[in-house]
């Protein structure tokens, strides 16, 4: 019997905010990210009836974290599902070039003549600097420091300032994380940042069991972004600054998709 399959897809669009003059190591517009919208809903999985969500994000600086956007997942059917997240490839913008940016991309080692945000965006922080108020609840489960990230379960309703996970329903966090704080691959072959992401499946990183969502069961799910204070690039032998302002009024879009597939016959 063919598995039936219920695609979700969600529209994130992450845009970076103006900046001022090339010769600044960090943005000099100020604002903070106050006006951002944040997403947050019931999804009810049912086949032959998917939901598309928005999210945009605006005024981007470096040193930025967005909140968490969070989404509940509820399995309205009478058959239990295993349940995944997938992110699609990231599309990149320019959305026109201010003249810090022209200069700033005159740099030989940027390589990407469009849009660069999503190369330098991550989806959290370096895990040994998550608060010494929090650490004692995050225990690590995966930590893989060559490729810059990490899976961690925490015990308490609270922020570690990165990741995208899962949760219970109720909170406003996830409880078991997944972590990126690299925005540079290892090797020059590999793809930096968010755009890495492109793509890839993930399931509930042992958050339900086998990853199977229950008849009238509800997980949320989490996503947040962030861009690091200081800008750079990996470049095949080592990090290299970039100016900031080479991301000044780019965005980057990508879909989630969400998919709730039946159990095989036992």
């Amino acid at each position: 019997m063919k598995a039936k399959l219920l695609l979700l897809v969600l529209a994130v669009l992450l845009v970076a905010g103006l900046a001022g003059g090339a010769t600044m190591a960090l943005f000099t517009d100020t604002e903070t990210n106050t006006g951002n919208t944040f997403a947050a809903g019931t999804i009810e999985l049912q086949a032959g009836n998917p939901h598309v969500m928005s999210v945009s994000v605006s005024n981007m600086a470096p040193g930025d974290v967005t909140p968490y956007y969070k989404w509940v997942l509820r399995n309205t059917g009478t058959l239990p599902g295993r349940l995944s997240v997938t992110f699609s490839s990231i599309t990149n913008n320019e959305n026109g070039i201010v003249e810090p940016e022209t200069a700033a991309e005159a740099n030989s080692i940027i390589g990407f003549p469009q849009g660069e945000l999503g190369q330098y965006l991550t989806t959290g922080i370096h895990p040994d600097a998550i608060s010494e108020t929090v650490r004692p609840y995050v225990t690590f489960i995966t930590r893989n420091d060559e490729q810059g990230w990490y899976i961690a379960d925490v015990s308490k309703e609270v922020d570690t300032r990165g990741t995208f996970g899962w949760g219970p329903s109720g909170w406003s966090v996830p409880s078991r994380l997944r972590g990126q704080w690299q925005a540079g691959p290892p090797h020059p072959w590999g793809i930096p940042g968010l755009n890495g992401w492109g793509g890839r499946t993930f399931g509930t990183e042992g958050f339900l069991p086998g990853d199977v969502l229950q008849p009238g069961q509800e997980v949320a799910f989490f996503f947040r972004a962030a861009l690091a204070q200081n800008v750079r690039r990996w470049d095949g032998t080592g990090w290299r600054e970039v100016d900031d302002n080479i991301i000044q009024s780019d965005s980057a879009h990508m879909d989630l998709t969400f998919r709730l597939e039946s159990l095989p016959p036992q």
